[in-house]
């Protein structure tokens, strides 16, 4: 079989929030990377280099994932690693600060970008050193490439695995993957071709051992694609094997993504798409269309996203960056935080806080928590009737307000009203402030 150079990148869109730190953190500690090897001399000539990190990622929103870059010390003494870490922490203040200047913010970015150039020489230099870095979308990617055989298991280096398999995709078409276990990353780009990449750590002997006690099925048919990846029979080859797949399809594409028991991390796609885990995070950024997103013991974050939203977790929070259209989300259990809403939406939580603020509004917003407080910040020149019931409630007074207002209830209407909001606390304050 003929071998091709590819790039092991795995994308985490949106990782900005709380699930991706757990997530980026149980990695670094022991996830599903190789174990780290215990520390020899550096002038040994006898012992081997320890394994090198198929990729790390940096979300600049969570310096705690900085730690992934300890990974980079058990290869060699990096000179910059300091420096990198240094600009990197700058960058996260001014994204967290947004009252700093823009020529500031792109001076320090510039530096940044320096610091990765430099470190980037210094991983071409070492023995088989092939990477890519790349800062993107408030993350920096630190990605090695390997050698691997089409469509079958290749040890990349001592106890990491690949999987690579390309296949044809034309844009508007379905994609389908249901993982037995283990986590998905979705990457939307401008190829016209798709490519699933499996990575397998653990206690696995040889390739051979992958291909025995895991399940692949692979189906295409008029331009759709169908993968699942399960354990064989009723072994639980899932208890001693951690497995991560990357695919990467066109941006205008239909998904129906699904694993029991891993994160789920979705970036840059438009289409119908669904995604489902049965114990872990997910992480959507720059998603366009109509998007369903259910997890049964995770937290949900998105970056951006654009279209129909449902967003469901048992048990998570929910925090959106950025939103355009119409959103539903629930949680069972969890806060639920909106940076910036432009359409319509509604949130209901069990045991929580909702915050939201509006930028501008075209449908009703529903907003319940049956143990929490509400915040709403609206525009000013918002035309809304209001109904908002809590054991405290109050609303801003530069609003045009006119209408009842009780300790723990407000109905009337602002700017003469218009537009539906409602927020109602079983046990907790309402706040309505202006936005501006």
């Amino acid at each position: 079989m003929n071998k091709r150079n590819i790039s092991w990148e795995i994308i985490l869109a949106g990782f900005a929030f709380v699930g991706l730190a757990i997530y980026l953190i149980s990695r670094s500690n022991g996830g599903p990377h190789a174990p780290h090897p215990p520390h020899h001399a550096a002038d040994s000539m006898s012992v081997p280099h320890p394994p090198l990190p198929p990729s790390i990622v940096i979300d600049l929103q969570n310096l705690e994932s900085l730690k992934n870059l300890r990974n980079l010390k058990n290869l060699k003494n990096f000179e910059n690693l300091e420096e990198l870490e240094f600009e990197l922490k700058n960058l996260d203040k001014i994204i967290e600060h947004r009252d700093q200047t823009a020529a500031f913010e792109e001076s320090t970015e510039l530096s940044v970008n320096q610091a990765l150039q430099k470190l980037e020489q210094e991983l071409q230099q070492l023995e088989n050193g092939d990477f890519n870095i790349k800062l993107h979308d408030k993350k920096v990617f630190i990605n090695r490439r390997f050698e691997v055989e089409e469509a079958s298991w290749s040890e990349v280096s001592p106890g990491v695995f690949v999987y690579r398999k390309a296949f044809a995709m034309p844009e508007n078409h379905n994609m389908k993957l249901n993982l037995g276990f283990g986590n998905v990353n979705i990457v939307g780009t401008d190829s016209s071709g798709g490519e699933i990449v499996i990575q397998a750590t653990g206690d696995v002997e040889d390739p051979k051992t992958l291909g025995d006690n895991l399940n692949m099925r692979i189906e295409k048919h008029n331009g759709d694609a169908s993968f699942s990846l399960s354990s064989a029979g009723h072994s639980q080859f899932s208890d001693r094997v951690n497995l991560e797949a990357t695919v990467r399809i066109p941006e205008q594409t239909n998904c129906d993504i699904n694993t029991s028991g891993g994160h789920i991390s979705v970036t840059h796609i438009s289409g119908k798409q669904r995604f489902v885990t049965s114990g872990g995070h997910i992480s959507l950024d720059e998603l366009r269309g109509e998007t369903f997103a259910k997890t049964s013991g995770g937290h949900i974050t998105s970056d951006f996203i654009e279209g129909e939203a449902a967003l469901a977790t048992s048990g998570g929070h929910i925090r959106i960056n950025k939103a355009n259209g119409r959103i539903k989300l629930s949680t069972g259990g969890g806060h639920i935080n909106i940076e910036q809403l432009s359409g319509e939406g509604e949130a209901k939580t069990s045991g929580g806080n909702i915050s939201a603020e509006i930028a501008s509004l075209n449908g009703p917003l529903d907003f319940t928590t049956s143990a929490g407080n509400i915040s709403l910040l609206l525009p000013r020149s918002v035309n809304a009737d209001i109904r908002a019931r809590g054991t405290q409630a109050t609303i801003g007074s530069t609003f045009d307000f006119s209408g009842t207002q009780t300790e723990g209830k407000i109905e009337g209407a602002i700017n003469g009203g218009g537009i539906p909001i409602k927020a109602h606390c079983g046990y907790g304050n309402v706040s309505i402030k202006p936005n501006d």
